[in-house]
Parts: C-alpha cells; structure tokens; sequence
C-alpha cells in the first residue's frame, strides 16, 4: 500500500509542478517494473511443474520432522493441513507407521493423524482435541481425507486463471499509466503552461 502511494505521489508531484523529468523518470521506472512482471509471469509458468515438484518434495521432508523436539516444520504443515483442508501427502495413511513418512510421529503414534486432519465444526476456529487418535486407516467422516499434494494442485488450478487476469488487468493499467506520464511529460519539457492556462484568466489579457 506504501509504494502505491509514493507511486500516486510521484506522479501526481511531477503533474503539479508541471515537471516533465520527473513524469519521464516515473514513466521510465514503472516500465522496468512491467518488463520485471512480465519475466516473472513467464518463468512462472515455464517452471510451474517444478515448483508443484518442489512443493512436495518439501512437504515431503517437513512431515519426516514433524513433531521434533525444536518443533521446526510442525507449524508449517499444521497450517497446511488446517487452511487447505487435507491430511498427509497424499492421504490420511501417510500418517501411520507403516508408511513410515512421519519417521519422529510414528515413536510416539501408531495410527493416529495430527488433529489439524480433523473437520471443524462450525464457528470451531481449532478442531477438537485428541480428534486424530486412530484416524490414519483410511476414509473417516471426522478427518479431511484428501492429501495436501491433492489440495495444492487443487487450489492452483482454482485460482491461476484469477491471478492471470488480475495480472494482466494490472499490466494494463500501468502501461495507460506510462502514456499518460509520457504524453504529460512531453508537454512538461516543452516549456511550462502559460499563466492564462492556470490561473483561470482571460486568454486574450
């Protein structure tokens, strides 16, 4: 919100002043910022199937230490599952001992799943405690049984047509924006409006 606002402001300065240099300079910068989104866009996409990969290797890695003794990547993957509304990896399974995924969980858990698996009842911010003992079998009505790898590709292909277009809308703003800075700049530099034109006296005095 603050650079949106010195943005506002440097244009609406260098208007004010009727400085062309500075409008040019606006101009100039925000054309940079469009060729840096534009490049970011494009990497975004080339590369999307990697960082999808990257993703689940790092869950991967954040539900073998879950529940370690300094409590590193508990955090993490106890807002995944709660605000995606998924257990494991795949699914709630990946939580028992058999799978041997959650290699410091299944010391101490032999088919239980953490209870941010489990459903929230309405107006219920935090699932009910303990609600995860003996919940990693398979289907259960108490827990989400869709796995977070599910969720996330789930929730990109929800949202990346929303993002695309409220990024192009964006593009499209700023580059009338560069125009219009463009065309006032030029002016600007030509040489500074005759007082007639700004303080509302007769042309012809």
């Amino acid at each position: 919100k603050q650079w949106y606002q010195r943005r506002v402001a440097i244009t609406a300065g260098g208007a004010m002043k009727q400085n062309g240099n500075m409008l040019l300079i606006y101009a100039i910068i925000l054309g940079v910022i469009i060729i840096v989104q534009l490049i970011a866009g494009i990497l975004a996409f080339i590369y999307s199937d990697e960082a999808i990969q990257a993703g689940h290797s790092g869950f991967v890695g954040a539900m073998a230490q879950y529940d370690t003794a300094d409590g590193s990547t508990t955090p993490g993957v106890n807002w995944l599952q709660k605000h995606l509304k998924c257990c494991g990896i795949q699914n709630a399974s990946d939580w028992r001992r058999e799978a041997n995924k959650a290699k410091i969980w299944i010391k101490t858990h032999i088919n239980d799943v953490p209870d941010t698996c489990c459903k929230r009842l309405k107006y219920q911010w935090n699932p009910t405690p303990s609600c995860g003992l003996g919940q990693a079998m398979g289907n259960s009505d108490v827990i989400h049984n869709r796995g977070c790898y599910t969720q996330m590709i789930n929730w990109i292909n929800t949202y990346y047509p929303v993002m695309a277009v409220l990024a192009m809308v964006l593009l499209v703003f700023e580059a009338i924006i560069i125009t219009i800075s463009c065309y006032f700049s030029k002016d600007f530099i030509q040489g500074p409006i005759p007082k007639q034109f700004t303080n509302g006296n007769n042309l012809y005095t």
